[in-house]
């Protein structure tokens, strides 16, 4: 890594840390740490990535804790969930998307499907993160999977992903499969538009879960808006 380089990401990190501790965002020392001892590593990114939904959950109402595994500790009035957070680069099959609409003639153009560039669909492929990471989850308290994306091809895929697992739930018959309660879609680059203004963000809850999420906190997560977001 060239000093340059090195001065660039010492500055990138001052700014989310700063950013972070303005929100009121806990573990930042030990949050820091770790992006520092991964400045030259692609690490890094993801832990980028932690920071940025721990900036959205406290920016909409949560008091936010950075930790190490899980990722992030959320707390609202009281009642605590966990979050492991996973981020998806962007896909290949976004890149061909984008040309292929490019030299459309005003005809329909299937986009998003990730079977030919991955071997999977985006669904099975958030669905699969969920089931690699159940050694993640918190026995005794809720949890949720939280997928960053910055792939357009993973838009809407969130309540079909949550099917998946439970599909893959039924079949395993293991116990630690139930401490999943809900699955977060962040679409970083998307915006739609709904009833509450803009949102890139879909919430599905698993519908076997041991803990499920109370009335309060299905509909803090559901009312979440990247619009305020400042990373």
């Amino acid at each position: 890594m060239s000093e340059q380089l090195s001065d660039n990401v010492d500055r990138f990190i001052q700014e989310i840390i700063y950013k972070l501790r303005d929100a009121g965002v806990s573990g930042t020392n030990q949050y820091e740490q770790r992006l520092r001892n991964n400045a030259k590593t692609s690490v890094r990114d993801d832990l980028f990535f932690e920071g940025r939904a721990a900036l959205m959950f406290q920016q909409n109402g949560f008091q936010v804790t950075l930790r190490e595994s899980p990722d992030l500790q959320l707390e609202l009035d009281e009642e605590v969930v966990y979050a492991e957070v996973k981020h998806f680069k962007e896909k290949e099959q976004d890149k061909i998307d984008e040309q292929n609409m490019s030299e459309a003639d005003d005809v329909l153009v299937l986009i998003g499907d990730l079977t030919a560039t991955d071997g999977c669909p985006a669904w099975k492929q958030i669905a699969n993160v969920a089931i690699r990471k159940v050694d993640q989850y918190i026995d005794n308290y809720p949890n949720i999977l939280v997928i960053e994306s910055s792939s357009d091809s993973l838009e809407l895929m969130a309540t079909t992903a949550v099917h998946e697992y439970e599909d893959g739930v039924r079949k395993r018959n293991d116990p630690r499969f139930l401490r999943l309660s809900a699955i977060m879609l962040v679409n970083t680059g998307l915006t739609s538009f709904g009833s509450k203004g803009p949102c890139n963000v879909e919430f599905c809850q698993t519908s076997n879960a041991a803990i499920p999420l109370s009335a309060k906190l299905k509909e803090a997560f559901t009312n979440i808006r990247l619009d305020r977001m400042m990373l």
